[in-house]
């Protein structure tokens, strides 16, 4: 249910916000790096690439400020669409929203 939120981990509102804007941090990965380690040893290549190597997203807010609420996106989407974005909730009160817009 909560694939409908995140894209690649990112909540949805803060990736298709127009106030935020992502920076790529390289981080080094140990695991990965152990398996890169033996994939090189065994196909005999000659790059060097840095063994581990892989980028995340980390937002950054243009305007200096707080991130994004789901509930901003939401109010975002509908004036971009012009229409009301569906969401549906646990109960009938408004209570924890548990799936995207549809």
């Amino acid at each position: 249910m909560l694939q409908d939120w995140y894209r690649d981990g990112i909540p949805v509102w803060w990736d298709e916000s127009d106030r935020v804007t992502f920076d790529a941090k390289a981080r080094v990965s140990k695991s990965r790096a152990a398996i890169e380690r033996a994939q090189e040893s065994s196909s005999g290549k000659n790059k060097k690439p840095t063994p581990g190597r892989y980028f995340v997203a980390e937002p950054r807010v243009m305007d200096g400020g707080e991130l994004p609420t789901r509930e901003e996106w939401i109010e975002e989407q509908e004036r971009k669409s012009g229409s009301v974005v569906k969401t549906r909730f646990a109960n009938d009160s408004g209570g924890q929203m548990l799936q995207g817009r549809k």
